[in-house]
């Protein structure tokens, strides 16, 4: 009896809100990616991962006393 009742159905990806949800999602992530402590913590992880990757053991990150908790 759900379809006797005349409702109009609309796909949650096409409703205008939604769709300016996702490009406000998107362009955030973007900024963030470009942000240049993001930059430096990418270069720091990849740095990480080589040193790890070269067979180093027990290596730790430390953070800096700039940065908050």
């Amino acid at each position: 009896m759900a379809n006797s009742s005349g409702a109009t159905v609309i796909t949650l990806q096409s409703h205008p809100l939604w769709i300016a949800a996702r490009r406000r999602e998107r362009l955030r992530h973007e900024a963030m990616r470009r942000h240049p402590s993001s930059v430096g913590r990418r270069r720091a992880a990849a740095l990480v991962r080589n040193v790890a990757a070269a067979g180093a053991r027990n290596v730790t990150v430390c953070r800096g006393t700039d940065e908050p908790a």
